[in-house]
This record gives structure tokens, sequence and C-alpha cells, in this order.
């Protein structure tokens, strides 16, 4: 029986540069040099991808994909050339400009994630360094947009729930996503293994980050999201296809430490409190014992959705 496993994800960091210094993102300190992935690599990248029926691809990890001045030519590539495997695109929608969304309607996107975090432009400001009037008038422009589900045919606007998010911030930003026609997402702030500081314990069932790939802007494939400065590598796509990357030893190793029930024995995801889960392969038993302790978990701990400051 083949051991090979198809990832759900590959995420490619085409830049990891950002306009904004958001206080509770690791890209405001990163090690690494910034940099914008070579174009031979990103060919190469997507081309690996050709060769499995891959879910869904995002060009974003740990930068803002705006950023990247041939971002729009790429989303026209994968559309090309992996015309069956959903798009997705993450931005803090700041350089979402009216031209952008434009060329954007020639391309579409499944899925639009825009993080919008707060309505207070005060906060907004000093939080990410940026003008929520000039982000606002983005979103505004998108939602009166003449071809809108041509842009994104879904529409989520993210909240990163800080501890001091009042409830009325959090009930008024719902809202504005109902008046946007958006889908709000409000979500806990997460420790990036212990690096940002974050109130949530570490879960013991699977985290979902073990059935991605993401890849830097240098090739190296990171651990995860969290791995911000790839300390934790599975190989490197300069080397490697991304499929082989996804079932080589160290990935085999980091899947099976969280699928057998040992997550917290495993560093460094046993000092990371990333909660959304993965119940594949885990079999019968282990996996009704894990979405007990996902459901114990998120009742007791609430990660998603509002819930009042403490």
């Amino acid at each position: 029986m083949s051991r090979t496993e198809i990832p759900r994800i590959v995420s490619i960091e085409t830049t990891n540069r950002c306009n904004a210094k958001c206080s509770f993102c690791p890209n405001s300190s990163l090690a690494r040099n910034r940099q914008t992935m070579a174009q031979d690599l990103f060919e190469k990248i997507i081309d690996d991808c050709t060769k499995f029926q891959l879910p869904a691809i995002e060009p974003f990890l740990n930068g803002e994909p705006l950023c990247d001045p041939n971002l729009l030519e790429r989303l026209e590539h994968i559309r090309k050339r992996l015309p069956n495997t959903e798009l997705r695109l993450y931005t803090n929608g700041y350089a979402l400009t009216p031209a952008k969304q434009d060329a954007l309607a020639d391309i579409g996107v499944d899925h639009l994630f825009i993080s919008l975090n707060t309505l207070d432009a005060g906060r907004y400001e000093k939080i990410t360094g940026l003008s929520l009037e000039k982000t606002l008038d983005n979103l505004d422009y998108l939602s009166n947009h003449p071809q809108r589900q041509r842009i994104a045919r879904k529409l989520t606007i993210r909240m990163t729930r800080l501890d001091d998010t009042p409830l009325e911030e959090q009930e008024k930003f719902n809202q504005f996503c109902v008046e946007k026609n958006a889908i709000p997402f409000i979500a806990a702030l997460y420790n990036y293994k212990g690096d940002i500081n974050s109130a949530l314990p570490v879960p013991n069932f699977p985290c979902a980050n073990i059935t991605r790939v993401d890849i830097l802007a240098s090739g190296t494939v990171t651990l995860c999201c969290m791995d911000q400065e790839g300390e934790y590598s599975w190989g490197d796509v300069r080397n490697e296809s991304v499929l082989d990357i996804y079932n080589n030893l160290q990935a085999r190793l980091v899947k099976q430490a969280h699928r057998s029930g040992n997550r917290k024995n495993f560093p460094p995801c046993n000092i990371c409190n990333y909660c959304s889960p993965s119940f594949e392969k885990t079999g019968i038993i282990r996996r009704l014992r894990f979405k007990t302790e996902k459901r114990n978990y998120w009742q007791q701990y609430k990660p998603r959705g509002m819930v009042a400051p403490r």
C-alpha cells in the first residue's frame, strides 16, 4: 500500500515583505532577509503541484502578498496551470486598491481573506501602523464592485481577537461584515511556538498544519505557518519536489507524532498552541478521543468567535 499523502494546501511565500507592522505578528521581527521569491522557483513549485490533485493553494505565508510586484501575473499562472485547485488570497487590504481589484476581476480568486482586526481608527493605526481610512475605502469599492463575484467568489474578513478587544468592538465588526456581505471570522491570538504572547494552552489533538506544505520565499519548506523563520525545515523545493518533501521522513515523523497523541512530547509542537484540528489517518478510537478533546478545548477556551476581554 502506498504511503504517499497529498497535502490539502500548498502555501507559497511569494514575498515576506509587509506594509504593516502588526504587534501580534512575528513578521515585524523576522530575522530572515526580506525577499521576493524568484520567478523560476515559483514556476517550479507550481509545476510540482500539477503532478497531483491539490485541493487548495495560497500565495501567502509571512508577508503581504500585494507587496509582491509580480503577484497578479503569478495568480494568472496559478489559474492557468492549476485550474481545478481552489485559489485563496490573504491580504490586510491596505494595498487592495481599486486598480488591483479591477485586475483581479479578470483572474478571479475562489476565496479572499482580508485581515481587518478592528474598525477603530486609532486602534488600527496602533496595531498595524496603517491608515484605516484607506483600507475601508478599498473595502467599500470591493463591496460595490459590479464584478464582485468575479473578484472573489467568497469573502472572509478576519479579526485577531486580542486580550483587550472590547466585546462591543467585536459586535461592531460582525455587523460590518454582514453589511459587506462577507463572512466574519474572529479568532484568538496564537503563540507562534512561544514567540508571541498568547494565553491559549497547547492542545494535544493533531494540528491541521501537518496537512499543509508551507514554502518560504527562499524555497525552504518550513514546518508550518507558525515556524516563521524556517527553523524546523522539512526540505527545500529547489532540490526536491513538493510531494516528495511532504512525504519524506521528517514530515512523516511530525505527522506520526500528532496522530499518535504525542504532540505534547514533540518539539516545537509541544509549545505551540495552534488549535485547528486534523483527524486524518488517526484510526477510529483515537479519532473519537481527539474529537472529544477538541470539543472540550474549544468549549473551555473559545479560540473562535466573540469573547469578552479578560
